[in-house]
């Protein structure tokens, strides 16, 4: 939904309080109408499946990465990798890490294949993500990086919140700030 993103330091008022009430009302319907999504962690039972997920041939040179190397550096580099389910079904692969330096929390890799997309799984799976990682760690600060090019991401990172922090020739990195509860 690229017509809702908004930067607040530019945009009137009135336009950012739109933006928001569309996105509200985007999330609603999105949300009665999308199967149960849930995030698993990727174990013995389900690991190999998840070597198989893809995006498009299109979306490959904006997500070169196959799932399968995310995994292999989630074994030895502490990620930590979960599986995205609907209903019963493996769609996605989410992969998040904590800098031990600066103790933030970051979204590693987060793909839907190419077969679950354009159904809403993609923000569903993102928001029960981020919920997953304010509950299950207490962070109240999620970063994440993303090829410049790719505006689908974009959109859909500043839909969620996610803010432009820095930008340089080949990643945009976001942050978004979870208000403590």
């Amino acid at each position: 939904m690229m017509w809702l993103q908004t930067d607040a330091s530019t945009a009137p008022e009135w336009a950012v309080r739109l933006a928001e009430k569309l996105t509200r009302l985007c999330d609603s319907i999105t949300e009665r109408n999308c199967p149960n999504i849930s995030l698993r962690p990727v174990g013995p039972y389900n690991w190999y499946a998840c070597t198989q997920l893809e995006v498009t041939e299109e979306q490959k040179t904006l997500f070169p990465v196959p799932a399968v190397y995310w995994l292999a550096e989630s074994a030895y580099c502490g990620f930590t990798p979960l599986a995205v389910y609907t209903g019963e079904q493996l769609a996605g692969l989410a992969v998040y890490a904590v800098d031990p330096d600066d103790g933030c929390y970051w979204i590693m890799a987060y793909m839907i294949d190419r077969h679950f997309q354009s159904r809403g799984l993609g923000r569903a799976g993102m928001k029960a993500l981020i919920r997953y990682m304010a509950e299950a760690h207490g962070c109240h600060t999620i970063r994440l990086g993303h090829r410049p090019e790719n505006g689908t991401a974009a959109s859909l990172y500043a839909s969620l919140g996610f803010r432009q922090m820095e930008c340089c020739e080949n990643e945009i990195v976001r942050e978004l700030n979870i208000p403590s509860r």
